[in-house]
C-alpha cells in the first residue's frame, strides 16, 4: 500500500496548480478528480477565462494576483509552452465612483 502527503479532490486550475507546488516541494501527491483530467468540465476551463488584477472590492487580493502572473510564467518556462495570453481591461464608470477610483 502507498502512502500520500497530500490527497486532493477536484483538479482543476486550483487542484492542479496546489498539486503541481507540492510534489516540486517533494511532498506525495494523489489526486482524484470526476473526469478524467485535462477535461472541459470545470469552471476555471474552456477558451474565454479572465484573471483580473483590478479588484475594487477587495485589493488585498491584488498581490495574490500579481503572484499568479509570475507563477503562470514559471509554468510556462518549465513546459515550454504559451499558456495565458494577457490583454487589456476596461472599467467604465464614473471619475469618482467605487469601480474606477478603486480599480486605479
Amino acid at each position: 500500500m502507498t502512502g500520500y502527503d497530500v490527497a486532493i479532490i477536484g483538479l482543476g486550475a486550483m487542484g492542479s496548480a496546489a498539486a503541481f507546488h507540492l510534489a516540486k516541494r517533494q511532498a506525495t501527491v494523489v489526486g482524484f478528480d470526476n473526469f478524467v483530467p485535462p477535461h472541459l468540465m470545470g469552471s476555471s476551463h474552456g477558451d474565454t477565462r479572465i484573471i483580473r488584477e483590478a479588484y475594487h472590492e477587495a485589493p488585498e487580493y491584488v498581490p495574490i494576483v500579481q503572484r499568479s502572473y509570475e507563477l503562470w510564467t514559471e509554468l510556462e518556462q518549465e513546459s515550454g509552452r504559451s499558456l495565458l495570453k494577457q490583454t487589456g481591461g476596461l472599467m467604465l464608470g464614473p471619475p469618482g465612483g467605487e469601480t474606477v477610483s478603486g480599480a486605479i
